[in-house]
């Protein structure tokens, strides 16, 4: 039997697997903490052989998934697979999965690839060959790089907003545009289902979508929507890779992937249908290190919220009005949040924004909510 540890909408690939190895596929329901589905993994102790964990959807930290992994492993006779697709075989929960002895992984995106690395993790396909070969994928430290080469030190960047149409998206992509005008490599990771850069690839004619690298380019701006493709990604000589992580409290937030990034931020507003949640992640001591940035908001609140923000005024900002997100809007928060060197000279700027100033005149921009 196999149990899938998480929502049927995110396992039911399982089930057509179950069907090829002759047997059945069952569910212990999703919950935002581990310990409180350890008692219902426990009834199918008897008749669990292969037991697939989704651990994005857990609030917990990393050790305490660890933790609690490993001891339902030590209890239940069965082979324990991670369903991990946006994960980076180097974060912290992997790295810590894998050195304890888990060493069947599901990474992939595609339903196909998904359905593929189940059959492979159950007949011990990875456990004796790895994951190089098939998915390119390698765990634990990266190898360290041949005399005189240099490697590109990579800062991440996780932006999660507190409700839908709160401008999440738009932050994450002024952050690029803003890295790329002081001189940067930078680039936008998709880590949602909004479906955002294929929305921007169906509506502008000038979008390139490359499927084999899962990146959608416009506006000078690499968009990533292939979760599982992190590690080729990271080798790409990007300096800067920013995560959209979409709504915090939908059941797909990554939380853990959210806290590992370098530089958290919330994207956060303060009208009535919007200050609930932006209390919540205020309030969380989960987020003590994130900063916020105010969306939408008047110039007659400011003062009011910056009081509310007490102790985390210094970490708040109030974003500039951006009604196309490509168009970078040289506000001066992102400088504040993100002080970096500038490269580029002034007359290159200038170049810059008269090469956009005419992409803009000689297309009909077509706004994505």
């Amino acid at each position: 039997m196999i149990i899938f540890v998480g929502t049927k909408e995110r396992g039911f690939f399982c089930e057509d697997v179950a069907k090829k190895q002759n047997t059945s596929c069952e569910y212990v329901n999703a919950h935002i903490h581990i310990e409180e589905q350890v008692a219902d993994i426990m009834n199918y102790r008897e008749n669990c052989e292969y037991l697939v964990i989704d651990i994005e959807q857990y609030a917990d930290d990393a050790e305490m998934i660890i933790d609690r992994i490993l001891k339902i492993r030590d209890a239940v006779n069965c082979k324990i697979i991670i369903y991990a697709v946006s994960y980076s075989p180097q974060s912290e929960i992997i790295s810590g999965l894998y050195e304890k002895g888990i060493k069947n992984y599901i990474f992939s995106t595609y339903l196909s690839d998904k359905k593929e690395d189940l059959e492979l993790c159950i007949n011990g396909y990875y456990e004796n060959f790895g994951y190089e070969k098939k998915r390119g994928i390698i765990f634990g430290d990266i190898e360290e790089e041949k005399e005189g080469d240099e490697k590109t030190q990579v800062i991440t960047i996780g932006v999660a907003g507190s409700v839908r149409r709160m401008g999440t998206t738009t932050q994450a992509l002024q952050l690029v545009k803003y890295l790329s005008f002081k001189g940067y490599r930078a680039a936008y990771i998709e880590m949602n289902n909004h479906g955002y850069a294929f929305s921007v690839a169906k509506s502008y004619k000038e979008a390139q979508k490359d499927d084999v690298d899962g990146v959608v380019r416009y506006q000078s701006v690499d968009m990533y929507y292939k979760a599982d493709r992190l590690k080729e990604i990271q080798d790409k000589g990007y300096e800067y890779m920013i995560y959209d992580y979409g709504v915090y409290s939908e059941h797909d937030f990554n939380k853990v992937s959210f806290l590992e990034k370098d530089i958290q931020i919330f994207v956060v507003g303060s009208k009535p249908d919007e200050f609930d949640s932006t209390y919540d992640v205020i309030k969380n001591n989960f987020y003590n290190e994130a900063f916020y940035i105010f969306n939408f908001t008047s110039d007659s609140e400011k003062k009011d919220l910056m009081e509310l923000m007490d102790e985390k005024s210094n970490y708040t900002f109030f974003a500039e009005s951006a009604k196309d997100p490509f168009t970078y809007c040289n506000s001066d928060i992102y400088e504040k949040i993100i002080p970096v060197e500038n490269r580029i000279t002034t007359n290159a700027k200038k170049r810059i924004f008269q090469k956009e100033e005419i992409k803009m005149d000689r297309q009909t921009i077509t706004y994505l909510s």
